[in-house]
């Protein structure tokens, strides 16, 4: 069975992101995950909800493999309290068929993603060079570390 473009395109992209990028992209990938099973709940398509929510589940279980406690401390274990929260909820949601509780782990993904996309833009905006001079170019292309993920 050949691939889709859009399964090549995913995997090209994932394979060349930087752990900054993977994040994002997995984001992504919860937030559709999560929109697509409460899609499917309202077709009641149980089988297609529970494969969608398996996959949002997957997403959060990289997220909490992402984060590293030894650095960022306090704010990696609050990460991961929320990310057990969203997996207890999806898993609730499946289980009572629960369209409320699914939309409120896409409600939850959306506004991570959008606090990690203000983060990297604020990022981005520091690394760019303003000037030549004073400037290292070996340190404008670093890739910045973050305290919550490794």
């Amino acid at each position: 069975m050949p691939r889709r473009p859009e399964t090549a395109y995913l995997e090209a992209e994932v394979l060349t992101a930087d752990s900054t990028k993977l994040v994002q992209i997995l984001y992504d990938l919860g937030v559709d995950s999560v929109q697509n099973a409460r899609e499917r709940h309202r077709q009641g398509d149980i089988v297609g909800r529970g494969r969608f929510v398996n996959k949002a589940f997957e997403v959060l279980v990289e997220l909490m493999n992402s984060l590293n406690p030894e650095q960022g401390g306090e704010i990696a274990a609050n990460y991961a309290r929320l990310y057990d929260y969203c997996q207890r909820r999806l898993l609730e949601g499946h289980a009572q068929q629960s369209e409320p509780a699914l939309a409120e782990v896409q409600s939850l993904l959306e506004d991570l993603r959008e606090a990690w996309q203000a983060v990297m833009a604020s990022q981005s905006a520091t690394l760019l060079p303003h000037d030549a001079a004073g400037c290292d170019p070996a340190a404008v292309g670093a890739e910045p570390r973050y305290s919550c993920v490794g």
